[in-house]
């Protein structure tokens, strides 16, 4: 499992680009974030609420599109669209505190990385309510100005 979470800001032409299979880099971007970094996954199975099948807002860290012709089949990059951020942004807003803190308490993380052995998370719950404020930040400020967002677990 990839160990690394960072996101990026970037426009819809570059988005395009990269749907398109252009030359990967230099791609430019708007932001970029890595606060999140090794929390991920925990954090992802909140959102999902263990549900890798619908994993709702946990999108925002697990969904995108993969980029064409990408040979990476762990992690690797994906893309959403400017419209998809909106979505993606909409959804992590509607999430509810109180229902990551009820998840947090009551869903099992044996084999997540970043948990215990025991299948508890290794932090406490306000590390991971950090990580959904700030996707909810970074997300929001995308959708705000348009752009489309790049994923990327190594």
């Amino acid at each position: 499992m990839s160990a690394e979470f960072t996101m990026r800001r970037i426009s819809p032409v570059v988005y395009d680009r990269m749907m398109r299979g252009e030359p990967p880099f230099p791609y430019r971007y708007v932001a970029e974030s890595g606060q999140v970094a090794k929390r991920w996954e925990i954090t992802a199975v909140i959102l999902a609420n263990g549900n890798q099948a619908d994993p709702g807002p946990a999108a925002a860290i697990v969904g995108g599109r993969r980029i064409p012709d990408e040979q990476d089949d762990h992690g690797g990059t994906r893309a959403f669209s400017a419209a998809e951020v909106v979505t993606v942004a909409q959804a992590l807003q509607a999430f509810s505190e109180d229902e990551f803190r009820r998840r947090f308490e009551r869903l099992d993380f044996t084999g997540v990385l970043g948990a215990e052995s025991d299948g508890r998370p290794g932090h406490g719950i306000d590390i991971y309510l950090d990580c959904l404020r700030h996707l909810r930040a970074f997300y929001g400020a995308a959708a705000r100005a348009g752009n489309a967002m790049m994923l990327w677990l190594a």
